[in-house]
């Protein structure tokens, strides 16, 4: 259990760590070797390695890197001067991998993948205990990939492609589309009705869904409402969506750019990827729009 909640509290740590002091907006999941994130780019196992894929490519504008998330309850060596061994396994997969572009040099030559620099982020983080006393830290380190230097444009490009696949990655766990990351068919935007947070002055708009401490719930604003109603602590049932500009970027295979990250009304929140969390309560429906057009 210890174990497990570890690896959970090391991942979100690692993620805010990487958000709040180093700007990045977007964050990859890695699913396996060989990970497409566009028909160009992909992400895979050096040849000859045998570590896990790191968890994440993370962007922002002007950067990017692959991170790997660790999380310790164990005392370790780490306050007294070493490396920690979780460092030392997450540093063996970034280094593991390789960022590559698919290219080639003139008309008709045979097209290859080439290797791209990305610089790496490894972050660990340990438990505080208060009996026996042990103090929390938080480790990182930042090793860079093997590879050719990135040019501007190459950059940009990658950037773009992670921003994508990151939107694409959350809109499909909302269920707000249906697609194939192997870009082997387009992006299906399922119906999806749109809302807004009811005290929010801009009036801008949302596409998600219900979210409790159990997960993603298939249910409608109403029924969210009534379930919201039976439980001591309301706000236990959220609304989590995309802000209905990127959505309609994503679908429409637009530039993304990050919005201004920002607190809507009294409580609700949005990132600057374009996540809005906010109490159920709070929601107002506004009906369908078919997102497609």
């Amino acid at each position: 259990m210890r174990r497990a909640f570890s690896g959970l509290f090391g991942r979100f740590f690692a993620r805010a760590y990487l958000q709040e002091h180093h700007g990045f907006v977007w964050f990859t999941a890695i699913d396996g070797d060989n990970f497409m994130l566009s028909p160009r780019w992909r992400i895979r196992r050096k040849r000859g390695a045998t570590t896990e894929m790191p968890d994440w490519i993370c962007a922002r504008p002007g950067e990017l890197a692959i991170a790997e998330a660790k999380g310790s309850h164990q005392k370790g060596n780490a306050t007294r001067g070493g490396v920690p061994g979780p460092i030392k396994t997450a540093l063996g997969q970034i280094t593991g991998v390789r960022v590559e572009k698919l290219t080639h040099h003139r008309a008709g030559s045979r097209r290859r993948w080439i290797s791209k620099s990305v610089k790496g982020w490894a972050v660990m983080s340990r438990w505080g205990l208060a009996t026996p006393f042990r103090a929390p830290f938080l480790y990182a380190l930042d090793p860079e990939t093997e590879g050719e230097v990135l040019s501007d444009g190459e950059k940009d490009h990658l950037i773009q492609a992670v921003a994508r696949t990151h939107l694409a990655q959350t809109a499909e766990g909302l269920g707000l589309i249906k697609t194939d990351l192997n870009y082997e068919s387009e992006i299906v935007a399922a119906p999806r009705r749109r809302v807004r947070v009811g005290d929010d002055p801009s009036g801008r708009h949302f596409l998600g869904g219900v979210v409790t401490p159990f997960g993603l719930l298939d249910l409608d604003l109403d029924q969210a409402k009534a379930l919201a109603g039976h439980l001591p602590d309301p706000r236990l049932v959220q609304f989590v969506g995309l802000e209905e500009s990127l959505f309609r970027a994503l679908i429409q295979s637009e530039r993304i750019d990050p919005l201004q990250a920002t607190q809507i009304g009294q409580a609700a929140r949005l990132g600057a990827d374009g996540l809005a969390v906010a109490a159920v309560t709070d929601i107002v429906d506004e009906g369908y729009k078919d997102m497609s057009v």
